[in-house]
């Protein structure tokens, strides 16, 4: 009896040596496992991001204007997401979210004459945020509308809703930089640029500004980009209004810009939607049409395209067209046409 008795305690004593044992490996072995992968976010932390699998999804649009009669509908319903409502979950959905904003946003300044001048409520930024819009173009030809104080007056509201504007800027080197963002450890640089305003409207020195547009210049910055960069983006205010198919003259530049180093280049102006084209290794939108505007006399202007871009090992993998109906209150929806 004694001696089963002896036997008992050294198998207990036994087992509990390797329970703790055990024990005390699992929690080694774990703790090591997390040091080496914290070491390896601080030394690389882009490595594991850019393992496979890992995409990185950005949808462009065309022409945003949240002034005149969109403006109105806003106030009146006394909601400045309104316009973005039914393309909210979408927009907000991917990595990086594109437009252009075809107008100031201020609550200063001075019309400087026409009779399409625009200028949006400051709580128009609302929307934007709402829409989760991360980079906008300010390269278009009513950026100008209502002057100094109301594009700079634009500059810092985005500033202030962490959406960067790129394409003019309060100061010439601020008009003609290149936005740059990192999504899922893969680099992404935004040109833009119109070639329908005079230079006297381009920033100078100190001055507020658009970004200056040569075409030989253009693509010089494209270059330098491309070094910087994995994804180079190109918008382009151009072309002719109303015209569904882009002209010889954005052609060439388009396919410059391609050939330069761009990987995208997403055309707006026109207000109805231009062709789409795959130029060697890049992609072409001449004209994406409008996104949100209130050009309810025909539905050519009520239509828009949004490109969808997935981007894979830090290139373009797929490009999808989605159409863009606005409703005659102002509100776009979104229903995909083709991979």
């Amino acid at each position: 009896m004694l001696y089963i008795l002896v036997i008992a305690v050294l198998l207990w004593e036994g087992f509990s040596f390797y329970r703790s044992f055990y024990q005390t490996y699992e929690k080694t072995v774990h703790a090591s496992v997390g040091r080496s992968l914290a070491l390896s976010q601080v030394m690389n932390p882009e490595a594991l991001s850019k393992i496979p699998g890992g995409e990185v999804h950005l949808m462009f649009f065309g022409d945003i204007m949240l002034s005149r009669s969109v403006g109105k509908k806003m106030v009146e319903l006394n909601d400045f997401r309104y316009p973005f409502l039914s393309v909210a979950s979408k927009t907000q959905e991917v990595d990086i979210a594109f437009a252009n904003l075809e107008n100031p946003i201020s609550n200063r300044g001075k019309n400087q004459g026409s009779i399409y001048s625009f200028r949006a409520d400051p709580r128009t930024v609302e929307g934007l945020v709402h829409a989760g819009f991360d980079v906008v173009s300010l390269a278009n030809n009513h950026m100008w509308d209502w002057g100094r104080d109301a594009l700079e007056d634009t500059i810092n509201i985005l500033k202030q809703a962490n959406i960067q504007g790129v394409g003019a800027g309060k100061n010439e080197e601020e008009a003609n930089r290149p936005v740059i963002t990192r999504k899922k450890g893969v680099s992404f640089g935004f040109l833009a640029y119109t070639n329908l305003m005079p230079e006297s409207l381009n920033a100078r020195g100190d001055s507020p500004g658009l970004s200056s547009f040569e075409e030989e210049k253009a693509k010089l910055d494209i270059q330098k980009l491309r070094s910087e960069v994995d994804i180079v983006v190109v918008s382009m205010h151009w072309g002719e209004e109303y015209k569904t198919e882009s002209n010889d003259a954005q052609k060439g530049l388009a396919r410059g810009f391609i050939d330069a180093g761009a990987d995208l280049v997403i055309g707006h102006h026109p207000h109805v939607i231009q062709e789409v084209e795959q130029y060697k290794n890049g992609w072409i939108a001449y004209s994406l049409g409008n996104f949100i505007f209130d050009q309810n006399f025909s539905l050519a202007t009520r239509e828009g395209l949004g490109v969808l871009v997935t981007v894979r090992g830090g290139r373009v993998t797929s490009l999808e067209r989605q159409n863009v109906l606005i409703s005659t209150d102002f509100q776009p929806s979104l229903n995909t046409l083709s991979q």
